[in-house]
């Protein structure tokens, strides 16, 4: 993956997700996000969307906020799970359920109020 992915996965709360600890990952206290990333060479704009969750995790829109990236061998599982059609795709969860999921890229403003949404409910 590229350097914006390895970035990413730098942040501070970010964990990588798999099939066998999603359970854990969503039980825990707090909001929560997947990111689904799909095929990233077919897929490029999963780049885009790393991009923007980068930026708001470091910022104040993520503040509170646990991130995961999904492993890629587990996203057809997780997709199944979270109800998640199109990829790359970010599913915020609060208290263990799907609150919102946001599919492919879109513009700034969906993305922080999703994110403003999601510590609102917390």
């Amino acid at each position: 993956m590229s350097n914006v992915f390895d970035s990413l996965r730098t942040t501070a709360g970010c964990e990588a997700v798999s099939a066998a600890n999603v359970d854990s990952f969503i039980a825990a206290a707090g909001p929560a996000i997947l990111f689904l990333t799909g095929d990233t060479l077919l897929r490029a704009e999963a780049t885009d969307v790393a991009v923007v969750v980068r930026e708001l995790m470091r910022g104040p829109a993520g503040r509170g906020i646990r991130f995961g990236i999904v492993d890629r061998r587990d996203e057809p599982a997780l997709m199944q799970k979270f109800g998640v059609v199109v990829v790359p795709a970010l599913v915020l969860l609060q208290g263990g359920a799907v609150q919102e999921i946001i599919a492919r890229i879109r513009d700034w403003p969906v993305y922080t109020q999703a994110f403003a949404r999601l510590r609102a409910a917390a």
